[in-house]
């Protein structure tokens, strides 16, 4: 039996189903993971790159995905060696690269994720990501690269110039559009329904699919989000954990006081 834990959003994914996820960026406590997944929430951006957290932290919040299905996918807040292993050792089942300009940064950042021969990754056990367990290198090695997803961000011009060849690098699962940045970067701050915005997204979504790669979005609007998933989207993130719970809160209180 492998001592890596399954990639619960990987299989969703190969199963062709739609996975949706949310943000956490602020609250610590790991019960966030169950009631996530008590939400049917799949999956989890750990926001590492403008969230709070430490690695203890973050190793906390991962155990808890694992544990109740919600796969942790840590945001590192560079595309550092050091970032990027910390999280994975920690336990996230994956990590997301932010503010990407090219391809070389995308190779570098996946050998830094996969286990030689594939990568250049340090070799640990007995740490979170094995559960604590210790077993046969080469094998693990082997199945936390198959488990350990890799999800770029297309948020800069420079990335959608080159996203056709960013996802066709090995080891890229997704690649996911942050539409704020990206707009940004294209001119039209703020316009999420600006043509030259659905232009660069709707060329993400090609390249992926020509690459048999998951095309993804993370926004704060539902009805968005949800139009994403019909053209094409397969793996998507609605606010954060905040956002959700202040939502709700506004809406009961609408409610209440009519």
């Amino acid at each position: 039996m492998s001592i890596i834990p399954p990639n619960m959003l990987r299989q969703r994914l190969a199963e062709g189903r739609l996975a949706v996820g949310t943000m956490i960026a602020e609250v610590r406590q790991p019960s966030i993971m169950q009631a996530l997944r008590n939400a049917g929430f799949d999956w989890a951006i750990i926001d590492n790159e403008h969230g709070v957290f430490s690695n203890e932290t973050i190793a906390e919040l991962g155990r808890a995905g694992r544990w109740v299905g919600v796969t942790p996918i840590v945001r590192v807040p560079a595309l550092s060696y050091e970032f990027i292993t910390q999280a994975l050792d920690g336990g996230a089942q994956g990590v997301m690269l932010p503010r990407v300009t090219s391809v070389d940064q995308v190779r570098a950042a996946v050998a830094a994720v996969k286990y030689p021969p594939v990568g250049a990754r340090g070799s640990a056990t007995g740490r979170g990501h094995t559960e604590f367990k210790s077993g046969d290198v080469t094998a693990m090695m082997a199945d936390s690269n198959r488990e350990t997803m890799v999800v770029v961000q297309i948020e800069t011009k420079e990335a959608v110039d080159a996203v056709e060849q960013i996802v066709a690098v090995p080891g890229v699962d997704a690649a996911l559009i942050g539409p704020n940045d990206l707009s940004i970067a294209l001119g039209v701050a703020g316009r999420s329904r600006d043509p030259i915005l659905e232009a660069a997204i709707e060329r993400t979504v090609a390249a992926c699919q020509a690459a048999g790669k998951y095309p993804a979005i993370h926004t704060n609007d539902v009805a968005l989000t949800g139009e994403w998933a019909r053209r094409g989207m397969r793996l998507v993130s609605i606010s954060s954990e905040m956002g959700l719970l202040q939502k709700a809160g506004q809406e009961a209180i609408a409610q209440i006081r009519g």
